[in-house]
């Protein structure tokens, strides 16, 4: 496909955008992307890749990387993650299907997948009792007051978590990536091994030594009973 500009490609994903919805036909909008200067075919096929993003299905010809970013951006900016999410599964179907016709290994639009993947899979982390940001804790009976820390919230503190102990969930050893591939790419919860209700305010947390990554299943799990179950005993549950 030949390289477009960032011009053209804003242009043609609002026209691509409008043919999708029915706002205008294919054949105008291909006569409005030549009088920009777009070569027709190309056009066409992104117009046609648009839709298949939309939809979560394969696509033949490839878009370049400054295409899928944008589209990427602007498929979650207006639709949301669920048509985001379609789109990511759409083009990896397209990188697997291309790097199996030829020899070329697609880097950067794999690059560009995982950087929206895991955008989505920070945003989708569940909060548990465990994880609450600046919650205030009142205690029935008394006066007492205790602000809670930003543990959860403190990025630093989750990434040398997983970077030490890895993406695989410390109770059933699930790893996202290994089932579903791109899109289960750095998806992990991760597990406050002492409750942040009972950690004081100038508590210095341990990323090794205080959190564990988890799946959610798991992590669902733990936090069955109050206080939360022990990991070894969990894992007992599991293999017994």
């Amino acid at each position: 496909m030949p390289r477009i500009t960032i011009k053209e490609i804003t242009y043609i994903y609002e026209l691509a955008k409008s043919v999708y919805f029915n706002q205008t036909s294919k054949k105008n909008a291909l006569i409005e992307a030549e009088k920009l200067g777009m070569n027709r075919g190309s056009a066409s096929d992104i117009i046609y890749n648009f839709k298949c993003m939309y939809e979560g299905r394969h696509y033949a010809r490839t878009n370049n990387a400054e295409t899928l970013e944008y589209f990427f951006e602007n498929f979650l900016k207006d639709f949301g993650e669920s048509i985001l999410k379609n789109a990511l599964q759409s083009v990896m179907l397209n990188i697997e299907y291309y790097e199996k016709k030829s020899p070329t290994n697609m880097h950067k639009s794999r690059q560009i997948v995982h950087k929206y993947t895991n955008m989505l899979n920070r945003q989708a982390t569940i909060i548990y009792p465990d994880d609450i940001d600046e919650t205030e804790i009142h205690y029935e009976g008394a006066k007492k007051e205790t602000t809670v820390n930003r543990y959860e919230r403190d990025s630093s503190a989750r990434e040398k978590c997983i970077e030490y102990y890895g993406l695989k969930c410390q109770v059933c050893l699930f790893n996202f990536e290994d089932t579903y591939g791109a899109i289960g790419t750095g998806f992990i919860h991760v597990h406050h091994i002492r409750p942040i209700s009972e950690i004081g305010k100038e508590y210095r947390l341990n990323p090794i030594k205080d959190l564990r990554p988890v799946c959610p299943n798991c992590h669902a799990m733990l936090h069955k009973e109050n206080p939360p179950i022990n990991i070894d005993k969990l894992k007992e549950i599991i293999y017994k």
